[in-house]
């Protein structure tokens, strides 16, 4: 098992766990998975109407931050990130990182600057908010190595503007259903833990097209099921309410995904499920030991990566 998937200690604030050292922080930036997602509609600024349940699981990223006077931010990957990821992720002005670190270093003095590392697990067009839990990463980091008088909702106000996930990874709930176009948290509590099992296929997905190919059903679901099987500590009801919109959709644009999918279910002889707009599927465990034994299961027959996310 590699570093990526390594256990990590208790949470600390939004972005997953955090340890000051030498003058680095060095932050967790957690994965999402969406256990319920129905589209309502397009909305007049070109985004979609969202009612959506996710959970904040301990698959996660790195960031380390190096405070200096310089003005500029600079980032790179960690000497361990996988070459696969290196060649997926940009480190130019696409990456939500470096958005995120400049929205805030334009409220501080000229010479706020920083070095950021980013060690890289989590893929890009997986459906597991990689991105979204850097750029929530960033604005936690650079506010506090910064020393910024920068308020948590001019913070979420940020998280709006770059990302419908992110406000979700910065509000430090383990679930929440999220509404508008993902931006508007309502926080679930919920006890004991959550198990479930992942695999993803070579391809990832686009999320704009994947959304673009998908229309309203014309029976809305809601996520009051599975909001009441978490809030109810009904978790052993909880398989037969998840439900994705953008699965149909998805499947038709990677076949790849489709097939996986369905080797997973044969597999493992559970449902499997889709994660945001994939390209990430994944099925529900009611342990970790029982997460174990499907893990194994899942890389013994299907010959990939199989990911053991605990919420």
């Amino acid at each position: 098992m590699s570093e990526c998937y390594a256990a990590t200690e208790g949470p600390v604030g939004g972005c997953g766990w955090r340890s000051v050292s030498g003058g680095r922080l060095v932050l967790q930036s957690a994965s999402k998975l969406n256990i319920f997602l129905e589209v309502l509609g397009r909305r007049e600024d070109g985004y979609h109407e969202l009612d959506t349940v996710m959970v904040r699981t301990r698959f996660c990223d790195t960031l380390t931050l190096i405070p200096d006077f310089s003005g500029a931010v600079r980032l790179r990957f960690s000497d361990s990130t996988p070459a696969s990821l290196r060649n997926a992720v940009p480190l130019d002005g696409r990456n939500l990182i470096l958005r995120a670190a400049e929205q805030l270093r334009g409220l501080g003095a000229s010479g706020c600057g920083a070095e950021i590392i980013l060690h890289k697990c989590i893929p890009p067009e997986s459906g597991l908010g990689g991105g979204s839990g850097n750029a929530a990463a960033a604005l936690l980091g650079c506010r506090q190595i910064w020393n910024l008088s920068v308020s948590d909702a001019q913070l979420h106000e940020m998280a709006a503007g770059l990302g419908s996930d992110i406000n979700f990874l910065l509000s430090g709930a383990r679930a929440a259903i999220c509404r508008g176009r993902g931006e508007q948290i309502q926080p679930l509590q919920f006890s004991g833990s959550l198990f479930f099992v992942a695999v993803r296929p070579g391809r990832g997905n686009s999320t704009p097209e994947v959304f673009r190919r998908t229309s309203a059903g014309t029976e809305l679901r809601t996520s009051a099921h599975v909001a009441r099987c978490l809030t109810d500590g009904r978790t052993d009801l909880l398989e037969s309410c998840i439900f994705n919109r953008l699965t149909d959709a998805a499947a038709r644009m990677n076949a790849e995904m489709a097939d996986l999918q369905h080797r997973f279910q044969h597999a493992t002889g559970r449902p499997a499920f889709m994660s945001g707009s994939g390209s990430t599927v994944f099925v529900v465990c009611r342990s970790a030991r029982e997460a174990r034994e499907v893990q194994r299961t899942a890389e013994r027959k299907l010959r990939v990566v199989a990911w053991l996310l605990e919420v």
